[in-house]
């Protein structure tokens, strides 16, 4: 995790060169999402929200690098065992998705890349119990976002992304058929569905940030 800070800091200090076109900006919106597992799927998906950061920067023939630094409450629901009921498992991250974003039409854009995160606190809530559970989680996540903006304004733009996680997420024990703990694992992974608003502080000629003419 010290790796990826220093890399996204030395990002973000290039960001500001003499030479860097930069636009920076803000923006927020509501997370759906679930955990899938390798074998039984019984959660359903919650909502949550993220907001932060973002930059955007031109790299040459429409191209634009698109840096986030996001804070963002993900989670899913799952039937308790042995009793009726749900119970919600909520957890918070920091992201950092690095993105490359390619113009496809006048106001649109779409993008893909990875995007990391860092577990800050897990919990899970039944009723009026609440427990925290950030040890039964791997503190380091990542996955491959890919997405859209359709720009409403020339600062004010409409964000749709999909989050597909890789990461093993829970710490679990394994067993044999008869019940009986063989040895650890991990399962589960991020589900995310992403809508929300993103808006960048310096007003854009028609050109757009990318050279791309949005309007």
């Amino acid at each position: 995790m010290k790796k990826l800070l220093v890399v996204h800091a030395l990002l973000f200090a290039a960001m500001f060169s003499a030479d860097a076109q930069v636009v920076a900006g803000v923006k927020g919106g509501i997370n759906i999402n679930n955990v899938r597992y390798r074998d039984s799927n019984p959660n359903t998906a919650s909502v949550g929200y993220y907001l932060g950061a973002l930059f955007i920067i031109p790299i040459g023939d429409g191209l634009v690098l698109q840096p986030e630094l996001l804070y963002s409450k993900k989670g899913y629901r799952s039937p308790l065992v042995g009793a009726n009921g749900q119970v919600t498992s909520r957890m918070n991250y920091i992201n950092l998705p690095l993105l490359l974003s390619v113009p496809v039409a006048t106001k649109f854009q779409l993008y893909a890349g990875p995007e990391f995160g860092y577990l800050v606190k897990a919990t899970s809530k039944y009723g009026s119990n609440k427990d925290d559970i950030t040890d039964r989680y791997q503190h380091f996540d990542w996955g491959l976002d890919a997405g859209g903006s359709y720009w409403l304004t020339n600062q004010l733009a409409i964000d749709l992304r999909y989050n597909y996680g890789f990461r093993g997420l829970i710490r679990g024990i394994t067993t044999d058929p008869n019940g009986v703990p063989n040895g650890s694992g991990r399962d589960g992974a991020h589900r995310v569905f992403q809508v929300g608003l993103m808006y960048t502080f310096t007003n854009q000629n028609s050109s757009g940030p990318s050279g791309n003419p949005r309007f």
